[in-house]
């Protein structure tokens, strides 16, 4: 039984599911606020959006992470990032441009 690092995607993915990717994608993956995980082993080649990405594998481009992105031991990543909150495994290897816009205030509840 493979555990699909061996299959290749040359073309650009969406949904709005939550996705983990085992193998080699090369274009875009645009998850409308849901979790993307590039499983380790995984190479990911172009633009990914999501709410949440967890990076395991390798990605070579840009994340756009709406809610959190966070970068295991394993992974290598390469490009530009942006996202409202970062978390990186000591022992991951990173060569980035890393944006993290300003959150907007919560507004108290009106009483």
């Amino acid at each position: 039984m493979s555990n699909g690092q061996s299959i290749v995607i040359k073309g650009d993915i969406s949904g709005g599911e939550d996705l983990v990717i085992a193998g080699r994608v090369e274009g875009s993956i645009t998850l409308n606020g849901r979790v993307l995980t590039l499983a380790a082993g995984s190479h990911v080649v172009g633009e990914v959006e999501a709410g949440t990405v967890i990076v395991s594998g390798k990605m070579n481009g840009t994340i756009e992470a709406k809610d959190r992105l966070d970068i295991k031991s394993t992974a290598e990543v390469q490009g530009q990032l942006s996202t409202a909150k970062l978390i990186i495994a000591d022992g991951s290897q990173m060569k980035a441009k890393i944006e993290m816009p300003a959150r907007k205030p919560r507004l108290a509840e009106a009483s």
